[in-house]
């Protein structure tokens, strides 16, 4: 497995935003792969700075991805910095490598100054969120999704 930024690699855009459109976004009226695809290519671009995104390859094939955002929920603008897009490939799923991404996607915030993230997931993501050190701080709805908002502190 070879973890790295998207920036490395940045014709995977296409892949990761047809991903998260079929994952996420079709709920959403109006919404196009090509408008997902314009907010992945935002996270392309970045190396030391949020947004950007973490990349994982399996023998050269893209099988996962996590972003690190800037208030990925507008209803909370105090949650400045989030970890969001975590997303394996179905054929990929079972592996850890959900858990690779969130890990390296904590060590890079840390690096760039972060000490805190905050999540929203699906009620059946909670449990491997907390297994990686979130805690659950409350319920949301998010474009009519519950969500359950988390958090994350650096351990000092």
């Amino acid at each position: 497995m070879e973890i790295t930024l998207l920036a490395d690699h940045p014709h995977e855009t296409k892949k990761i935003a047809q991903w998260y459109y079929g994952e996420w976004a079709y709920v959403f009226p109006n919404m196009t792969v090509n408008m997902v695809l314009e907010k992945v290519v935002e996270k392309s671009v970045n190396r030391t700075e949020i947004p950007l995104a973490i990349v994982i390859h399996d023998n050269s094939e893209l099988v996962g991805v996590a972003e690190l955002k800037i208030r990925e929920n507008a209803n909370y603008p105090q949650y400045e910095h989030w970890l969001g897009g975590v997303f394996v490939d179905p054929l990929s799923r079972g592996r850890g490598i959900g858990g690779l991404l969130i890990s390296e996607a904590k060590s890079k915030a840390v690096s760039l100054g972060v000490k805190e993230l905050y999540l929203q997931c699906e009620s059946h993501n909670v449990d491997l969120y907390k297994k990686h050190g979130f805690k659950e701080l409350h319920q949301a709805e998010h474009n009519g999704i519950l969500t359950t908002i988390m958090r994350w502190v650096e351990a000092i």
